[in-house]
């Protein structure tokens, strides 16, 4: 993840995917992101969807590395 990214704004983008129950971004002592971050979607489609999006997806000159933890 972009190190300037928070959890609202990492809810916000897989909004586009499909609902999100919670976001969260790994912090670092010094309150930035440790770049990696988790994301529940309330479905195993939303999920997929999530995947298919935005595995490869540049954001802020950033490729995102999406993969499913558990369906």
């Amino acid at each position: 993840l972009p190190y300037r990214v928070r959890w609202q704004d990492l809810k916000d983008l897989f909004r586009r995917a499909g609902t999100v129950l919670r976001a969260d971004v790994s912090l670092g002592p010094d309150n930035r992101s440790r770049g990696y971050g988790t994301v529940l979607l309330a479905t195993a489609e939303d999920a997929g969807r999530a995947v298919d999006m935005f595995n490869g997806y540049t954001w802020q000159t950033r490729t995102l590395e999406v993969r499913p933890d558990r369906m």
